[in-house]
């Protein structure tokens, strides 16, 4: 529990992995934020995702380190000299390891919080000591509401596990530009995956994207990184109507890409860091569940279906134990969706929000 001190004035949290773990731990930036409101809340995260949280009124500092930034023992040294030059007063890690556990002991932070996963190794369990709490992530639980639950043990009381993701202050007019005027329901879709074990694959997407502009009038964003812009025109160049269709690929940054998601319709993707952005815009989705334990972690929204079919070999991929090949060999997690399950589940909620 939380030390007895007058004043908390410094706070740091810890997230380093990728897009859509960042957006689930938005409550957590949040929360902590409303309860100590005068206190300096420190993130330090992976460059990578930092533009996520540069229009986060709740963070006032953004500290960005890579994996190889503390390997080895002089990495944690180093780690834990930037940690003690923080002088914080608590520390919330939301990546539970050994380095992190090391360096916010050596960093002399009084309060270090952090998880004790469903999934951990030897190691991990005997560095466990070094933190003063640990709220153990029980199988069957969203790692969100796991997150707001160790919470309590620094005084925050919350049920609250809505995610959020704010966008750059010329994201709507970059997103005008690239859109133009359209008066017609808005789809989107991701055409990759950070795991490749996840992704709809271009074949299927194309399929997918024809039924769609020849049985209702609906247009098409593709979205992406510029790393998917060859799937992504590869995609365009096998559509049939491609007057209905945009190409978004490489085109927005991180804190601009919320406000094309905020401007769809509909979203479809597969369990990747845009379909969580998706979740916490309150967009409605179709969420290709594919690997996952959807009991730890999916699309929470109101006007969300969640397709995964029950398969022996399903779920294979967790939140602190994820795969990235498929032991069958075969995929079949996301190879079993038909294009017309995803046609039927886009329809439905592309009509009920009418």
């Amino acid at each position: 529990m939380l030390r007895k001190k007058k004043t908390i004035t410094r706070i740091l949290v810890i997230q380093t992995a990728k897009i859509g773990d960042l957006i689930c731990s938005t409550p957590v930036f949040r929360e902590v934020k409303q309860k100590y409101s005068n206190a300096h809340l420190a993130i330090i995260t992976n460059p990578v995702t930092r533009e996520l949280l540069e229009n986060n009124p709740y963070v006032d500092e953004i500290i960005t380190i890579r994996p190889v930034d503390y390997k080895g023992l002089s990495g944690k040294i180093r780690l834990s000299n930037l940690i003690r030059k923080g002088q914080y007063d608590i520390a919330i890690c939301l990546n539970p390891n050994v380095p992190f556990a090391l360096a916010l002991f050596w960093g002399l932070v009084p309060v270090r919080l952090s998880i004790m996963p469903n999934f951990s190794g030897l190691t991990f369990k005997l560095a466990s000591v070094f933190f003063t709490y640990m709220e153990k992530h029980a199988s069957g639980q969203l790692i969100t509401e796991t997150y707001v639950k160790m919470l309590n043990a620094v005084g925050i009381k919350s049920n609250d596990i809505s995610k959020e993701a704010y966008k750059s202050k010329s994201a709507d007019i970059k997103t005008r530009q690239i859109l133009g005027e359209i008066n017609k329901p808005l789809i989107g879709i991701a055409v990759s995956s950070g795991n490749k074990l996840k992704e709809l694959g271009i074949e299927k997407i194309t399929e997918l994207i024809n039924m769609l502009l020849d049985r209702m009038e609906v247009y098409i964003v593709l979205i992406g990184s510029g790393q998917d812009r060859e799937t992504a025109d590869a995609v365009v160049n096998t559509v049939l109507k491609k007057d209905r269709i945009t190409n978004t690929t490489g085109k927005l940054t991180l804190s601009e890409l919320p406000a094309l998601v905020e401007r769809l319709s509909l979203f479809i993707g597969v369990d990747t860091g845009i379909t969580y952005m998706a979740d916490a815009l309150s967009i409605p989705i179709v969420h290709i569940a594919g690997p996952i334990d959807t009991s730890e972690q999916r699309s929470t929204g109101e006007n969300v279906i969640v397709i995964q079919n029950k398969l022996s070999c399903v779920p294979c991929t967790y939140v602190f134990k994820a795969a990235y090949f498929c032991k069958q060999g075969d995929r079949d997690c996301i190879q079993s969706i038909t294009v017309d399950d995803l046609f039927n589940a886009s329809k439905f909620l592309l009509l009920s929000g009418k």
